[in-house]
């Protein structure tokens, strides 16, 4: 049962890490911002704010199989809410709302991909 869940967890790394360097090098062979530095850090808070989501998302899929897709439901909320602060206090983040907004919805898909995998999923009982 771990094992599953540690696969899954490896899954959406990997996929936002390989998320995280083309969009990375699109912006820097296109130049389409001053600071390209700042889509790593982006894709870092976010994709660390969703990597809770996921280990919360496992954890009702043990106690409570029935709710995962009201976990994703509340933890996709939280996580607009806190990308939405993100955006009003940080100047630099500001600055990048574009390359926010695509890193946001590209992690999204993401998740919704892991919580595809994770509702589908099939526990054994014990």
């Amino acid at each position: 049962m771990i094992k599953k869940f540690l696969l899954l967890i490896l899954a959406f790394i990997a996929m936002i890490i390989l998320f995280c360097g083309i969009h990375y090098a699109i912006v820097v062979h296109f130049k389409l911002s001053e600071n390209p530095l700042i889509i790593p850090k982006i894709y870092l808070i976010i994709g660390l704010i969703t990597l809770m989501i996921i280990q919360m998302g496992c954890f009702v899929k043990v106690k409570f199989p029935e709710y995962v897709g009201f976990a994703f439901m509340a933890g996709m909320i939280a996580k607009m809410a806190v990308v939405l602060a993100l955006v009003v206090v940080n100047q630099e983040i500001k600055s990048n709302v574009m390359q926010l907004m695509i890193s946001y919805f590209v992690i999204l898909l993401a998740e919704v991909l892991i919580f595809i995998r994770l509702i589908n999923l099939k526990l054994k009982k014990v």
